[in-house]
């Protein structure tokens, strides 16, 4: 018996580094397992709908607001330039103001607010106010929307899409044709004006509109970095 005790005592001892080399591998397996659960948890609470969309809309709604006020003072100043220029020398002598105030406006108000600002559409009297791809996607949209029975005036359209070749955030509004728009692009137009038309923009295609219908879009873009 007792040399059948040694015995097994011996064997004991000689599995007892194999067994606790065993659990010793089985421990760190566990560990690692359990990190990598609790690491990628996190990552993916990091970066799950609830966080990063609500940041997004956070900075996409402050970029909105600042740029419907944007787009909001530059049709006021627009207007109330255009108006006194009518008062002050009639409606052909507009199309002049027009041509170089306007764009005059859209520069300094951008300047003022890091933004650029211009206006668009798919009859343009400017040439410098070719719509880009983005653009006219949006413009081709809002008609969409209008001949379902949207109005003018609430369409708008923002992204965030890259612009010369880094990200920016964009910004279109749409503008109703309005009184004042008529003298220039309606469909009954002075000679004098027409006349003016010719002179500045050869190659307008900007008439005929009647109120209410869409003439174009504020187009505004601020890069975010």
């Amino acid at each position: 018996m007792f040399i059948n005790n040694k015995e097994n005592i011996e064997r004991e001892i000689t599995r007892r580094p194999s067994r606790h080399v065993n659990r010793s591998l089985t421990t760190i397996l566990l560990t690692l397992l359990i990190s990598l659960i609790v690491t990628t948890s996190w990552a993916q609470n990091e970066n799950s709908a609830e966080n990063i969309p609500s940041l997004t809309v956070a900075l996409s709604s402050a970029l909105t607001l600042e740029a419907q006020q944007l787009a909001k003072t530059h049709m006021q100043k627009l207007k109330k330039t255009l108006q006194g220029s009518i008062i002050a020398s009639g409606p052909a002598a507009s199309i002049k103001v027009c041509s170089v105030n306007a764009p005059a406006i859209a520069r300094s108000l951008g300047t003022q607010h890091d933004w650029h600002i211009a206006r668009t559409s798919t009859q343009i009297r400017n040439p410098n106010n070719q719509p880009d791809a983005w653009e006219l996607r949006v413009l081709k949209k809002f008609a969409t929307k209008i001949r379902k029975g949207a109005p003018v005036k609430g369409l708008e359209e923002t992204a965030v899409i890259n612009v010369n070749g880094k990200s920016a955030f964009r910004y279109m509004k749409a503008i109703p044709v309005g009184n004042v728009c008529l003298t220039c692009h309606g469909r009954k137009i002075s000679g004098s004006v027409t006349t003016a038309i010719n002179d500045h923009y050869p190659t307008d295609q900007a008439t005929g509109y009647r109120k209410g219908e869409l003439r174009g879009a504020f187009t505004l873009y601020k890069y975010l970095n």
